[in-house]
């Protein structure tokens, strides 16, 4: 028995992958081929072994279908457009972030250091704006990987506060150390507590990150926004002492 896969392209509807299947399951030497539209794919299985040259003879005489053996094989703008969606709204999120950050960079004539605590503060505030749409539910949400909510319930309940205050901190440069300090405190263990989620690999969580408006799992984008911020924190730490 062999069993293949392959990519099929020019299908458009359940009409189409009727009469792919039934075209090829119409050869004696096929077992079963099954079809799926979503995912653009024939499981082909058969006595003999087939090119993908000998299936598209098949198919010519029912449609302008083509079946090819690159399923299986990276297809990086594929990869690219689906990460992009999954993420399009944590992306937005922090391409306001960084445009906000360079206007207000460009309208205080400011410096490299300047620029950072801007895009700290309004990450932190625009963020936190999220998260006050339903700040129970954030919190519950919240508590399936931070360790101090887990452990202080009401800690997330007043996250969205320590957020919106860091915010208006770090934009209006102000207790910039205690600011800093805080960050470290709350993000540390909050990006261990998400390196252990998805390290474990169990069920999928959503990131809580942007309040419960929008649906976007757990991965490592999260972990990297939060290395980024406790990166930033040190740097204006040092330079403070």
């Amino acid at each position: 028995m062999n069993v293949k896969r392959f990519s099929v392209s020019g299908m458009t509807c359940d009409g189409c992958v009727q009469s792919i299947k039934t075209k090829l399951e119409l050869e004696d030497d096929i077992v079963s081929a099954e079809v799926s539209l979503n995912d653009e794919y024939l499981l082909l299985s058969s006595e003999k072994k087939y090119e993908e040259s000998e299936i598209n003879e098949l198919l010519k005489s029912v449609g302008s279908y083509k079946v090819s053996e690159d399923y299986n094989k990276p297809n990086i703008i594929k990869i690219i457009s689906k990460y992009l969606s999954t993420y399009k709204p944590i992306l937005i999120t922090l391409i306001f972030v960084f445009l906000l950050s360079f206007l207000s960079y460009i309208a205080f004539d400011g410096n490299g250091d300047s620029f950072m605590r801007f895009v700290m503060g309004y990450f932190f505030l625009i963020f936190s704006f999220l998260k006050f749409q339903d700040i129970s539910q954030f919190a519950y949400s919240f508590s399936n990987y931070d360790p101090i909510t887990k452990t202080f319930y009401k800690f997330g309940l007043l996250y969205p506060f320590i957020e919106l205050s860091l915010g208006i901190f770090f934009i209006l440069g102000v207790f910039l150390l205690f600011s800093n300090v805080l960050t470290l405190i709350i993000l540390l263990p909050q990006t261990y507590g998400i390196f252990m989620k998805l390290r474990r690999k169990e069920e999928m969580i959503n990131c809580a990150c942007l309040g419960t408006s929008f649906s976007v799992p757990l991965s490592n984008l999260t972990i990297i926004e939060n290395l980024s911020m406790c990166l930033m924190a040190i740097f204006f730490i040092v330079a403070i002492i």
